[in-house]
């Protein structure tokens, strides 16, 4: 684990693989939201990107952490708490998308928000103006998070200058 990492997980008084795993699930939630430029430089400028989107998106595919049955033995029903919890907390918005997929890693609601702003600070920390901007025109509304303005791209910044490329919607 980079230096960079070590002190967001200090900083936060969370465990350092709830900082990796939540790191990773925001970068894994950009990246096709991202252009390929633009996420290049992330994983440019974010200590261990990639390898932290690598390790989120094998968690997931796995249906949790190495070794935990949970997701598998609860069968549907934790599928549908999860979906709950995220429509209840993003909605429609894409932030529920981002909160589902972090919450069946195990992540607790309550972390996810609670660590979220520092992610997104920490983000600040390694990311140019440019980049920022197209993050926080990227991310979902999550209910007391303001990620444009912890990313330092308000919404006036971003009315502001309309001279940065619009966020990718889908890939193909």
């Amino acid at each position: 684990m980079s230096e960079s990492l070590k002190n967001l997980a200090s900083s936060t008084g969370v465990d350092a693989d709830t900082v990796e795993k939540m790191l990773g699930g925001v970068l894994a939630f950009l990246k096709p939201r991202l252009g390929d430029e633009t996420y290049a430089t992330i994983e440019s400028k974010v200590p261990e990107a990639r390898r932290l989107v690598t390790d989120f998106n094998e968690a997931e595919a796995r249906g949790g952490e190495a070794g935990d049955e949970t997701g598998r033995s609860m069968g549907d029903l934790l599928g549908q708490v999860t979906a709950l919890a995220g429509k209840v907390l993003g909605g429609e918005s894409g932030g529920g998308d981002l909160l589902t997929r972090l919450i069946k890693l195990g992540l607790p609601v309550g972390s996810i928000t609670a660590l979220l702003p520092q992610i997104f600070k920490f983000l600040s920390e390694h990311l140019p103006a440019d980049v920022l901007k197209q993050i926080a025109a990227a991310l979902p509304a999550v209910p007391g998070v303001d990620a444009a303005a912890l990313l330092g791209a308000s919404g006036a910044a971003l009315a502001d200058t309309g001279d940065y490329p619009e966020a990718v919607s889908e890939r193909p």
